[in-house]
């Protein structure tokens, strides 16, 4: 039984996602997954420095 509810679940999922996917098209357009990969990696970057700061004043 939890099975089918698991397998229920995953299908409604998909069918959102592909519904939200066919009525904004243009939010996967290269320019704007460019705008969001570059976002990404800036916060990924300062986030690795800040982990980065955080563990030399743990060390010290």
């Amino acid at each position: 039984m939890g099975g089918f509810l698991a397998l229920l679940g995953c299908v409604f999922l998909v069918w959102i996602l592909y519904r939200g996917i066919k009525g904004n098209q243009e939010a996967f357009s290269k320019e704007n997954l460019n705008r969001s990969f570059m976002t990404m990696g800036v916060l990924a970057l300062l986030l690795i420095g800040i982990v980065g700061l955080v563990l030399m004043l743990l060390r010290h």
